[in-house]
C-alpha cells in the first residue's frame, strides 16, 4: 500500500520558501494567493476582462470538461455553457505557495470546492467536488439532491467507469453537457496503480522541477 503520510520520494523542493521567510517573499506569496483566488471569483461572476488579467498570454487551463485548453478558449467555453444554462460555482479555501528565493518561480496550491447543478431524471441535484487547484487535483465528490423527495437513478456500471475522485461530477457532466470528460486528471495518492494516482506523483515531480529551474511541459 502506498504511504499516505508522505509525498512521493524526492518531490519536496528543498530550495523553496513556503512559510514565513523574508517580508518581501511573504508579500509575493500574498500576490500569488490573489491570483489563485481571483480566477474562480471572476469566472463565476462573468467578469471576463478581469479573468483574462489573471493569465499570462498562452497560458493553459485543465478541467474535467475541457481538458487542456488555452485560458482564452476556457473563457469562451465558459460563456457558451452559461448561455446553455450550465451553473457552476467555486468556493475557495486554503492556499499555500512554494517560491524560490529569487522570486522567479513559484507553485501555488489552493483547496476549493466545485459545485455544479444538474437535472437528472427530472431531479435537481448539486455535485460538490472538493479539490486542489495547482495553477486540479486530489478530488473527492458527492451528489446532493436539492429536493430529498426526488432522487435520480444513476447507472452504477457507468458511474464506476469514471475516476473515483470525481466520478459523480464526470457522470453528470457527460450526461448533461454533451462533453467527453477528461479521465486522467491527477487524483489522490491512495489510488496508486491507477492513472490518476500516477498523475498525482507526476504533478509533484513537475512542480519540483519547475522550482528547480527546469523547463516543464504540463
Amino acid at each position: 500500500m502506498v504511504d499516505l503520510h508522505s509525498l512521493p520520494k524526492g518531490t519536496r523542493p528543498s530550495n523553496a520558501i513556503r512559510n514565513n521567510g523574508p517580508d518581501h517573499l511573504v508579500i509575493e506569496r500574498l500576490k500569488l494567493r490573489e491570483l489563485a483566488e481571483g480566477w474562480p471569483c471572476y469566472r463565476d461572476a462573468c467578469e471576463w476582462e478581469n479573468l483574462d488579467s489573471i493569465f499570462h498570454p498562452g497560458a493553459y487551463v485543465y478541467t474535467t470538461w475541457t481538458g487542456r485548453t488555452l485560458s482564452t478558449d476556457f473563457r469562451e467555453a465558459s460563456k457558451a455553457d452559461i448561455d446553455k444554462g450550465t451553473f457552476i460555482m467555486h468556493r475557495c479555501h486554503e492556499v499555500t505557495s512554494d517560491i524560490t528565493p529569487d522570486t522567479k518561480r513559484a507553485v501555488t496550491k489552493m483547496k476549493a470546492t466545485i459545485t455544479q447543478r444538474f437535472i437528472i431524471d427530472d431531479c435537481e441535484v448539486d455535485v460538490d467536488a472538493d479539490c486542489r487547484f495547482i495553477f486540479c487535483f486530489d478530488k473527492k465528490d458527492k451528489l446532493i439532491p436539492t429536493n430529498p423527495n426526488k432522487i435520480p437513478k444513476l447507472n452504477d456500471t457507468k458511474l464506476e467507469s469514471y475516476p473515483p475522485d470525481y466520478k459523480n461530477l464526470a457522470y453528470c457532466q457527460e450526461l448533461t453537457m454533451g462533453v467527453s470528460v477528461l479521465k486522467d486528471l491527477p487524483g489522490h495518492r491512495r489510488h496508486a496503480g491507477t492513472v490518476n494516482g500516477e498523475k498525482h506523483d507526476l504533478l509533484y515531480r513537475q512542480a519540483k522541477d519547475w522550482l528547480d529551474g527546469n523547463e516543464v511541459s504540463i
